[in-house]
């Protein structure tokens, strides 16, 4: 290889790496800026004042959410966010107040203007929260909330004592639930924080409740199969070798059942989880502290919330005892066939030894009663050949004649056994 070659060999290869470098770089700093973008990702909106926050969660029908993104559109005293989620989009919108209202402001969007914003068209709605920030709480807060329609209220200060949450967490003829945050003295940031908390919680705890109906629809399969797994087990005791085939296929299909209600409710019950888990968080943030008089807004939500996951908690554990039953039962039938198998294997190959041994005799004996037979029909001819001789003259002793008997069974003997020892060292 010359000079030359060598420097052009050199420079492609550097042109390569350059290349290669670039390409890397590129893909770096892309990957780079999502999972910094992902740190920016959906903020509160932040306002001051007097406002009412609508919060609409949609999830999609017969439609897969490929953008994870937020947008946000500000005109004039409204604000309108919309984010997309992993299976459902939220729309958040605020409009605010130029002075406390005495009663509920009339909504002045209905549901399928919501949906119409997260350009949705047949979507189905799983909450819809509105939250009416107000100023510094009353001193009397119980005649405040009945003139907002307020039943049995669950109340309480957060952020450290700068604002209070009252809700009664009752569904309004237009699908909405209501919530009243009096603000003492939080900030625009703290304030557009502390009311998105608010309604991630209910958000939420509606996509965790997703699970409550599977968990439901379940309940009474999982006693059937509890029921046919206990009687399959029973049966497996006591069923004779000519029945484990058909025990064996209705093992099978109750296996196939079980997983495929596993199948069915895996992302279901995986989401509620994870949802239970976000609510949990979201309430710890809200520090809450009590309010005389009042249940505590998050206690509240828990000791009706956790209920329903613990619900879909035990039968997520159910079908996975069912699931290890039923292939523990499938193994020890399994097992059982296969040792009755191999003792039919072992008898029938001791069989055939006991046929080979019988064989082997019934063969010795033809070979006894052949060795016989020749003898007797040499020594016919023999007997022959020496009366024909006497009867010519020639005078043979007897006792030659009883003498050749054994040599003459002797010999057919040995010449007999001569071939099969030939055939049996070959063999």
């Amino acid at each position: 290889m010359t000079l030359d070659s060598k420097k052009l060999e050199r420079s492609g290869l550097a042109k390569a790496l350059a290349t290669a470098h670039k390409v890397s770089s590129s893909a770096s700093a892309g990957l780079s800026t999502d999972f910094n973008a992902e740190l920016h990702a959906r903020p509160s909106i932040y306002f001051a004042g007097l406002a009412i926050v609508e919060h609409v969660a949609f999830l999609t029908i017969n439609a897969t959410i490929t953008e994870f993104h937020d947008s946000l559109e500000v005109d004039g005293d409204f604000s309108v966010r919309v984010e997309r989620h992993t299976e459902f989009v939220t729309v958040t919108r605020l409009r605010k107040l130029n002075s406390e209202p005495e009663r509920w402001p009339e909504p002045d969007l209905g549901e399928g203007d919501f949906a119409r914003l997260a350009g949705l068209k047949t979507p189905r709605l799983v909450c819809h929260v509105s939250i009416l920030v107000l100023g510094n709480p009353p001193g009397e807060l119980g005649p405040a909330l009945k003139s907002f329609d307020f039943g049995d209220t669950a109340a309480s200060s957060i952020g450290g004592g700068s604002a209070q949450v009252c809700s009664d967490f009752r569904v309004r003829p237009d699908n909405s639930s209501r919530i009243i945050l009096f603000n003492k003295d939080l900030n625009a940031h703290r304030l557009g924080r502390m009311v998105r908390r608010i309604f991630e919680i209910e958000t939420y705890r509606s996509m965790a409740l997703l699970g409550l109906p599977e968990a439901r629809r379940l309940a009474p399969l999982l006693g059937e199969y509890d029921a046919q797994l206990l009687q399959l087990t029973n049966r497996n005791l006591s069923t004779p070798a000519n029945q484990h085939k058909q025990l064996l296929d209705e093992i099978t299909v109750l296996s196939s059942h079980i997983i495929s209600a596993t199948a069915e409710t895996r992302n279901r019950f995986g989401a509620t989880a994870a949802y239970a888990k976000i609510v949990e968080e979201r309430i710890a943030l809200l520090r809450e502290t009590h309010v005389p008089g009042f249940q505590r807004f998050g206690t509240f939500v828990e000791r009706r919330f956790k209920p329903a996951i613990r619900t879909c908690e035990a039968t997520v554990s159910r079908l996975e005892h069912l699931s290890r039953a039923t292939m523990h039962l499938l193994d020890l039938l399994q097992t059982r066939i296969q040792v009755e198998i191999e003792f039919q294997n072992a008898t029938q190959i001791q069989a055939m030894a006991d046929r080979a041994a019988t064989q082997v005799k019934i063969q010795r004996a033809v070979e006894g009663f052949s060795i016989i037979a020749i003898s007797y029909y040499l020594m016919s001819l023999l007997k022959l050949v020496h009366e024909t001789a006497d009867h010519a003259g020639f005078h043979v002793d007897p006792v030659i004649m009883l003498v050749a008997i054994p040599v003459v069974m002797g010999t057919v003997g040995i010449t007999w056994s001569c071939p099969q020892k030939t055939g049996h060292a070959q063999v």
